[in-house]
């Protein structure tokens, strides 16, 4: 559940700052790409989301 409410989240803040970077196609890539960077960041690192499937390997 925690993901799904997550990625709604996300996806309405993408939604919102391309919006706000209407005219300036560079910085709405330049947005995409960090908030999408971000995005997998956070599901790889941010224990609730990951849900308990991923195993972290320490040696």
């Amino acid at each position: 559940m925690a993901k799904t409410v997550f990625t709604i989240l996300w996806a309405a803040l993408l939604i919102v700052v391309n919006q706000v970077l209407h005219d300036n196609i560079w910085a709405q890539y330049a947005a995409t790409f960090l908030l999408g960077g971000c995005y997998a960041l956070a599901f790889a690192k941010v224990k609730f989301l990951r849900g308990g499937k991923a195993r972290e390997v320490s040696k």
